[in-house]
């Protein structure tokens, strides 16, 4: 593994760095999504990370992509806009990168990768949130297109999203026969839900979705029929490495926060910085970056290589979640009272952060693959 960093990649780091700092740290639009926001990170022109020049995108490596998400969520205190972003990215417009037909990539990415259209992926049902696999949604083949019924409940980007990706049961019986499909939220049928109250991410617009004999067009099948399974298990890769990498750059913004407190603040007649009961806390935090800064890269490297990182990924994101949300949680003690307060917004980042052990796939769900794998690899059947 080598992750030296490039002088190029330093300079992306820096323009991300800055612009986010100047101009996504609105304190009066990180309550609610704002287009306005939205189109200056449109005319930024990250939302194409991944995504191959001939299709309007950037075409960096999925190394730079992890840094520049890492350096994102370090400037922009929005939590919610970085969710979307990353929702956008890569469970909808990457999913369509990978998997759809030259045509679909000729028709939605250009429009996707400037902003002008925004994605949202859509697997988690009312009856079926962990066991993606027990969707009632269906998609019945008519001869001439197909016809889509069911409904979505929890979805990022919901009220705001103009293209999803939506997974739909496509054979009668059992578990598979999953097809992947590209819906447009102007088709008739669809239905957006009213959007769903949260504890955090406020400025990412949850909602469900109604799908009511909803026309699709066989061209909008993404990858291949009754295959619909394994673009599930690869968009929750993608979403597990690049959705958490921003996390570990809110944690660094966190722990410089604390150690600026406790070198300013005196209790006792003494700096905080003088007692372990706090510092202790800040290394602790330090720690976890640095693993789970290794880890991010060691997975990205993975991707560029083409190689599968569905255990490794895992693996990061229980680590990343449960350690973003303890320094969160420590940063509450560490400002005491103050920490409790809005005006100082650590109370925001607690509930922006505690969800993370949520989406994705909980952390004991992560935890059941995490034992699959290794059981199978020690003892093979």
């Amino acid at each position: 593994m080598n992750f030296k960093v490039t002088e190029e990649q330093n300079q992306f780091i820096n323009e991300v760095i800055n612009f986010a700092k100047t101009e996504l740290n609105n304190k009066e639009t990180n309550s609610k999504f704002s287009y306005q926001i939205w189109d200056k990170v449109s005319e930024f022109g990250i939302l194409g990370l991944p995504v191959s020049q001939e299709y309007g995108g950037m075409g960096e490596s999925y190394l730079t992509a992890a840094l520049i998400l890492e350096a994102l969520g370090y400037a922009c205190t929005d939590n919610g806009l970085t969710f979307v972003i990353n929702n956008h990215i890569w469970v909808s417009e990457n999913i369509i990168n990978l998997y759809g037909s030259n045509t679909m990539k000729k028709k939605y990415l250009p429009q996707m990768t400037c902003g002008n259209k925004i994605g949202a992926i859509a697997i988690t049902e009312a009856d079926a949130g962990s066991d993606a696999l027990s969707m009632k949604t269906r998609a019945i083949d008519k001869g001439d297109c197909y016809i889509l019924n069911g409904s979505k409940m929890f979805i990022s980007n919901g009220p705001i999203a103009d293209v999803f990706i939506v997974f739909a049961k496509t054979q009668k019986n059992g578990k598979e026969g999953i097809t992947a499909f590209l819906v447009e939220k102007g088709y008739e049928g669809v239905i957006i839900g009213a959007e769903i109250e949260k504890m955090g991410l406020d400025s990412c617009p949850t909602s469900e979705i109604y799908f009511k004999d909803v026309k699709i067009p066989f061209e909008n099948v993404i990858g291949k029929v009754n295959q619909g399974s394994l673009v599930l298990t690869m968009a929750l890769e993608w979403e597990r490495i690049f959705e958490f990498a921003p996390h570990v750059g809110a944690m660094r913004r966190i722990m410089e926060r604390c150690i600026d407190h406790v070198n300013n603040r005196k209790q006792f007649g003494k700096q905080l910085s003088v007692y372990q009961a706090l510092t202790h806390k800040i290394s602790d935090m330090e720690i976890a970056i640095y693993i789970s800064r290794m880890m991010l890269y060691q997975i990205a490297e993975m991707k560029d290589l083409n190689k599968s990182a569905f255990r490794e990924a895992s693996i990061f994101k229980v680590f990343v979640s449960e350690n973003y949300i303890k320094t969160c949680r420590d940063a509450m003690q560490i400002f005491g009272a103050y920490g409790y307060t809005k005006e100082y917004g650590i109370e925001q980042e607690l509930r922006d952060a505690l969800a993370c052990s949520i989406y994705s796939g909980t952390n004991e769900i992560q935890r059941n693959t995490i034992f699959t794998m290794l059981n199978t690899r020690i003892n093979p059947q």
